[in-house]
C-alpha cells in the first residue's frame, strides 16, 4: 500500500508539472560583417536580395538604433554572451588566433617613434570563469548548441567549455579559411553533402537537425553565427554571380556582385533555419533576435569595387564612425513583441544578456558586472531609459576613416570621439557630432560645444575607470613632430580602388538644401566641379529610396519629398569623369514618415452564445509599423477599456443571464498618435438547454483531480490498520 500511495503522488506531481508552460527557445543569429543598409529591413535595397530575412523582421519589432560595442567581432561576440563591453570583459580586437593566452588587457608605455600613444594588448581568449549566456541557461535546463564562427578562443576556450553541448563545425578562426564552399579545409569533420556545398546552408540544415532531434528534451538555445559576409570573397559567389552580375549600376556604391552573392546564400541559410523551427513545431515558442557584430566591410578591393557600402553612415567595420557599429537588428518575441512594428529606441549589444536572462526568469550571479539593460519595454511600445553607448576600441587600422586608439560615447543624439594622446593643443584629440542633424558625421562641433564635449568626456572616462580597463598610455618613445596629421583617415594603398589612386586635376563637391525632409518639402542638390573643370562630364542617378520626379538647372536638381510610412532615405550618385580620372561621390537626404491611422476590422468567430465564450476576430494594421495598443468597452459584457493582449482575436465571457439578444461593443485601436474607433453591434443566440455532463478526460486540472481524493483514500486506510 505505501508503494501505492508513492506512485500515486508522484503522478500527481508529474502531471501538475506538465501542465506547467515551457519556457521559450532562443536562437540569436549573429550575422558577420553585415552592414546597416545590407538587407531592405529598412527600406528596399535596389541590388541585394533577403526576402528571408526580410519576411522574419515583418513578424517582430525591427530596431533602428542598434549598436555594437565594438566595430570588430570578436569583441562584440564575447559582449553579446556576457553582457559587458569589451572595456570589461577586456577583449579589446580579434587578435585572438595568437598563442600567447591572455585573459586580461595590459598597458603599454613604448611604441614605434611616429605614433603619440601605445594601444594596450587585448585580452586573447574569452575568459571560462566569465559566466556566459549559455552557461546559464543550460543551468537552467536549456539544451544548448552554437553553429558556425566562434573567434573568442580555441580549446580550452570555445564553445563547448562556454556552456555549450554541441559547436559545429567547432572551429576557432576569423573566416572560412579557402572559402565558403565544399570541400571545406577548416571543418574537417564536417563532410560535404553536395559538390560545393555552401558551409553557411550546411550550417542551417545541421541547426534545423539539431533541433529537430532536441525540442522535445527541453527549451532550446542556439547560437547561429554563420560566417557570411566575412572574407575570403574568393571561392564565395556560387550560382549567384551572373545574376547579380546583371543587376550592377555604376551609380550605386553597393554592386559587388560577390558580395551580393554572400548576402544571397546568408538569406537562404536564414530561410533554411526558419524552415527547421516551423518542422519542429517550436517557430510560436521561440525568441528570435537577429544583428550583426560590427558594420560593413566597406574597406576590401574586390577588383574595381569595395564590397559594400554603409552609406549614408560614414565609415565602417574597424572605424569608430556609425558606420563601424550601428547594425541591422529585430527581435521576434512571442506574447511580447507585435509583428510589422519598428521602433527609434537604442539597444546595443550588451542589452541581449540582461534582456533575456531577466525575462526568462533567471539570474546571474552577483559577482558578475552587468553593463547591458533590460530593453523588453521597447518591446511593447515604451521607452527606455537614456543611457550611454560606448564604444572601446583602442587600436589602429589603416582601415578608411581609421583613427589612432579612441573610444567613443554616444549620447541622446551626441556623439564624442576621443583620440587618446593625439591633441596638438591639449592633450587628447575630440571630434563631436550631432547625429540629428549630420548623420553623416562631417560636421565637428567639439570647438564649439565645449559643455557637450566636457559632460559626454566625464561619463565616458567615468565608465573606463570603474570598468578598470587597459587604456592607451602616452608613448614614451614618441620623437616630436613625427607624426603626420594629414594622413588620419587615409586608407593604405591596398584599402583603395584603382580609379582612386589616379591622380585628379579637378575635385567635385555635393550640398543640399536640406538634409531632412518632410512630405510635399522642395529639396535642391546641387554640385560644383573646381580645379581644371574643362571636359570634365558630370552624370547622376537616383540609387536609394523611393523614385522621385527631378528637375534639373545648370548644377542642381530638385525633387518634391515623397509621402513614406517609415523613415526613408532618398539618394543621389553623382560621377564626374575626364579621360581616367572618376571621381565618385553620395548624397541623400532623410524623409521623415508621413503619420497614417491605423487600420481595423472587427467580425465574429462562429456564433456568439448566452452562456459560453465569445470570440471576435481582428485585423489590425498600421502603415507607419507603430505599436498598436486595442481596448474594448462593452456596457452589456461588464467591459470597460479593457485591453486586448492580441491584435488577432478578442474573447471574452457572455452571461447567460442576458436579457437582450443583440450587444454593442466599441473596439479603439491606438498608434500613439491617432485612434480608431470601431462600434459595432453582435446578435446573441439563446444559451443551450440540455448541455452534455462535462469529461473528466480532458488535460487540465480536471484530469488530475480524482488522484487528491484517491491519495487521501487511501492514507486514511493506512491510518486505520496501523497498530496502536
Amino acid at each position: 500500500m505505501r508503494r501505492l500511495v508513492i506512485l500515486l503522488s508522484f503522478m500527481t506531481i508529474s502531471l501538475i508539472s506538465h501542465a506547467q508552460v515551457k519556457p521559450l527557445n532562443v536562437v540569436i543569429i549573429l550575422a558577420d560583417d553585415l552592414g546597416w543598409n545590407d538587407t531592405s529591413i529598412y527600406q528596399a535595397n535596389a541590388f541585394y536580395e533577403t526576402p528571408n530575412i526580410d519576411a522574419l523582421a515583418e513578424r517582430g519589432m525591427v530596431f533602428t538604433e542598434s549598436y555594437t560595442n565594438s566595430p570588430l567581432c570578436s569583441p562584440t561576440r564575447a559582449t553579446l554572451l556576457s553582457g559587458q563591453t569589451p572595456a570589461r570583459h577586456q577583449i579589446l580586437n580579434p587578435n585572438i588566433e595568437t598563442a600567447e593566452v591572455r585573459l586580461t588587457a595590459t598597458e603599454k608605455f613604448t611604441g614605434p617613434g611616429n605614433q603619440k600613444s601605445a594601444a594596450p594588448l587585448t585580452a586573447t581568449r574569452f575568459d571560462t570563469s566569465i559566466p556566459s549566456l549559455a552557461t546559464i541557461l543550460k543551468a537552467n535546463n536549456y539544451q544548448t548548441a552554437h553553429f558556425g564562427k566562434w573567434h573568442i578562443g580555441p580549446e580550452p576556450f570555445s564553445a563547448l567549455q562556454h556552456g555549450f553541448d554541441t559547436d559545429i563545425p567547432h572551429y576557432e578562426g576569423s573566416g572560412p579559411t579557402g572559402g565558403y564552399l565544399a570541400p571545406w579545409s577548416f571543418a574537417p569533420n564536417l563532410q560535404p553533402q553536395t559538390p560545393g556545398e555552401h558551409i553557411d546552408i550546411r550550417l542551417a540544415e545541421e541547426a534545423s537537425k539539431w533541433m529537430s532531434n532536441h525540442h522535445d528534451e527541453g527549451p532550446l538555445f542556439i547560437n547561429f553565427w554563420p560566417f557570411s559576409v566575412h572574407a575570403p570573397f574568393l571561392n564565395a559567389e556560387g550560382d549567384y554571380f551572373n545574376h547579380f552580375a546583371d543587376k550592377r549600376s555604376a551609380f550605386s556604391s553597393q554592386r559587388s556582385a560577390v558580395y551580393a552573392s554572400m548576402i544571397k546564400y546568408f538569406d537562404d541559410a536564414v530561410g533554411i533555419l526558419w524552415d527547421g523551427l516551423v518542422d519542429a513545431g517550436i517557430e510560436d515558442e521561440t525568441i528570435i533576435i537577429f544583428t550583426s557584430d560590427n558594420g560593413g566591410n566597406m574597406y576590401d578591393v574586390l577588383g574595381q569595387i569595395h564590397p559594400t557600402s554603409n552609406f549614408p553612415l560614414r565609415g565602417g567595420k574597424a572605424t569608430q564612425y556609425s558606420g563601424g557599429n550601428k547594425v541591422p537588428t529585430f527581435v521576434i518575441w512571442p506574447g511580447k513583441s507585435q509583428p510589422h512594428t519598428v521602433t527609434h529606441e537604442a539597444i546595443q549589444t550588451i542589452d541581449i544578456y540582461p534582456t533575456l536572462l531577466e525575462e526568462l526568469g533567471y539570474s546571474w550571479p552577483a559577482s558578475h558586472t552587468v553593463d547591458g539593460i533590460n530593453f523588453s519595454p521597447a518591446l511593447s511600445g515604451s521607452t527606455l531609459p537614456s543611457r550611454p553607448i560606448i564604444t572601446y576600441y583602442p587600436t589602429r587600422n589603416s582601415v578608411p576613416d581609421w583613427l589612432p586608439p579612441s573610444a567613443t560615447i554616444l549620447f541622446e543624439n551626441w556623439k564624442l570621439i576621443k583620440t587618446f594622446h593625439y591633441g596638438q593643443s591639449e592633450q587628447h584629440m575630440y571630434q563631436l557630432f550631432n547625429l540629428e542633424t549630420d548623420i553623416e558625421e562631417k560636421v565637428n562641433l567639439a570647438g564649439r560645444e565645449t559643455a557637450k564635449l566636457a559632460e559626454l568626456e566625464l561619463m565616458l572616462d567615468d565608465y573606463l575607470t570603474e570598468s578598470g580597463v587597459a587604456l592607451p598610455q602616452a608613448n614614451t618613445n614618441y620623437i616630436d613632430g613625427r607624426f603626420n596629421y594629414s594622413t588620419l583617415g587615409k586608407p593604405g594603398e591596398r584599402y583603395t580602388l584603382p580609379e582612386e589612386r589616379t591622380r585628379k586635376s579637378f575635385a567635385l563637391d555635393l550640398g543640399v538644401s536640406q538634409p531632412t525632409a518632410s512630405e510635399g518639402d522642395v529639396v535642391d542638390i546641387f554640385w560644383e566641379v573646381s580645379g581644371d573643370s574643362s571636359n570634365v562630364i558630370t552624370n547622376y542617378d537616383q540609387f536609394m529610396g523611393p523614385e522621385v520626379t527631378v528637375s534639373t538647372s545648370t548644377n542642381s536638381i530638385q525633387f518634391v519629398a515623397p509621402a513614406v510610412n517609415t523613415e526613408q532615405f532618398v539618394s543621389f550618385a553623382f560621377i564626374s569623369r575626364v579621360n581616367e580620372q572618376i571621381i565618385r561621390k553620395q548624397i541623400g537626404v532623410k524623409i521623415l514618415p508621413t503619420n497614417v491611422s491605423p487600420r481595423l476590422d472587427v467580425q465574429t468567430t462562429g456564433t456568439l452564445r448566452k452562456g459560453q465564450t465569445g470570440t471576435i476576430s481582428l485585423t489590425a494594421y498600421d502603415a507607419n509599423k507603430d505599436v498598436l495598443q486595442l481596448t474594448v468597452t462593452s456596457s452589456a459584457l461588464g467591459l470597460e477599456n479593457v485591453q486586448s493582449d492580441s491584435l488577432e482575436t478578442f474573447s471574452f465571457e457572455v452571461p447567460a443571464s442576458l436579457n437582450f439578444s443583440q450587444v454593442d461593443m466599441t473596439f479603439k485601436l491606438s498608434d500613439g498618435q491617432e485612434t480608431v474607433i470601431v462600434k459595432q453591434s453582435f446578435n446573441l443566440a439563446a444559451a443551450q438547454t440540455n448541455t452534455p455532463p462535462q469529461s473528466n478526460s480532458d488535460s487540465g486540472g480536471g484530469s488530475i483531480a480524482w488522484l487528491l481524493p484517491l491519495s487521501a483514500f487511501i492514507l486514511l486506510l493506512r491510518q486505520k490498520k496501523r497498530p496502536r
